[in-house]
């Protein structure tokens, strides 16, 4: 023990005090861990260095009087959030984030195509047919109104859950799993752009692109013109081909207003060597208007023919001209021309026809 000049006690020498030894006090055992500067100093110049400073260990009253930062509970603070006017329920955030937001997948469940419409505002679904022309089926819109698709919906007994609890979510399709819907299996032939840099960017999953499958065009069917069975005119007739209501024929308005009341008149004879008919004479009208003829026939003395129109104003074809219907070209003076099945030798044709035909050209 040491004892001071002022007469206090000092139990321990200055040196009994170690970095890294414990030292009792009291009944305590006190671990030495480190000094300042100038105890170092000192200890230095008796030459008795001290080690060096040690990591004071830690004291678990300590720690447990340390205050400890309360966790921050999602739903709590959503809650508070929610009091003081602020946040959105998790259906309306998610509605105002994807509204308007689509994935459109291109499905076939059969043979028969299907457009499938994925709602990321809300989970819901809707199948919607794709119809064409003539296809036999009826023209059903909407195959499954839009809803949320059940994962299982098999009907149980009276008391039990009916339908599934669980919902189809974007993240469970993929291109090689078929889309179920109440039975039916849908097998995804394509996705629209949207929907593929949707899933890549969100899901990192690609789905290819595609469209809805045209059907194949039908094989055109040669329609067969039957031949003209003389009543009527003809053009009036092919009406009836290529429509089942027939409209009337439109006329060249301008061609009919140009060259209304001009007539080109022929004289004309049968070409034959039956004696009845060799004198007989005929006067063959050419009505530039619209192209039509008409063919009269005058009396001749001592013929026993009585005079009259000999065939009705119509549009007649030239059977030595690919079918085509007659024009002023056919009619040459001094040449033969087939008219309805009849030859005939034109003769000559009156002032005006040879003043018209000298000053004009057909084709």
């Amino acid at each position: 023990m040491v004892i001071k000049q002022d007469g206090s006690q000092m139990p321990f020498e200055p040196t009994d005090f170690r970095v890294g030894l414990d030292i009792g006090i009291c009944g305590r055992s006190i671990r030495v861990h480190d000094c300042d500067q100038y105890t170092r100093e000192y200890f230095v110049n008796i030459n008795q260095p001290q080690c060096e400073a040690q990591p004071c260990p830690e004291d678990a009253f300590i720690d447990s009087c340390k205050p400890i930062p309360q966790k921050k509970d999602p739903e709590l603070l959503e809650f508070l959030e929610k009091k003081l006017g602020g946040g959105r329920r998790p259906s309306e955030k998610q509605f105002l984030d994807n509204d308007r937001k689509v994935l459109r997948f291109f499905v076939k469940s059969g043979e028969l195509p299907f457009v499938f419409h994925y709602f990321l505002a809300d989970d819901t679904v809707e199948i919607r047919e794709v119809h064409f022309a003539n296809d036999g089926r009826d023209s059903f819109a909407v195959y499954l109104r839009r809803q949320k698709l059940p994962e299982t919906f098999q009907v149980n007994q009276p008391g039990q859950q009916f339908i599934g609890d669980r919902y189809l979510t974007c993240n469970e399709i993929q291109y090689d799993k078929p889309l179920v819907a109440y039975g039916r299996v849908f097998n995804i032939q394509g996705v629209d752009k949207f929907t593929q840099d949707y899933y890549l960017c969100q899901h990192q999953r690609h789905f290819p692109l595609g469209d809805i499958e045209q059907p194949k065009p039908r094989d055109p069917v040669v329609v067969q013109v039957p031949p003209h069975n003389g009543f009527g005119d003809e053009v009036d007739s092919l009406g009836y081909v290529y429509k089942l209501i027939a409209k009337k024929p439109k006329i060249d308005f301008f061609k009919y207003v140009d060259n209304d009341k001009k007539i080109l008149r022929y004289t004309a004879r049968f070409n034959t060597k039956v004696p009845e008919d060799v004198d007989r004479r005929f006067i063959v009208s050419f009505y530039l208007a619209d192209d039509t003829i008409s063919i009269f026939e005058p009396a001749q003395k001592n013929s026993g023919i009585i005079e009259g129109p000999f065939l009705e104003r119509r549009k007649y074809k030239n059977v030595d001209n690919n079918m085509q219907f007659i024009t002023p070209s056919d009619l040459p003076i001094g040449g033969d021309i087939k008219i309805n099945g009849y030859n005939f030798h034109l003769l000559g044709c009156d002032d005006y026809s040879v003043k018209y035909l000298a000053t004009h050209t057909f084709e």
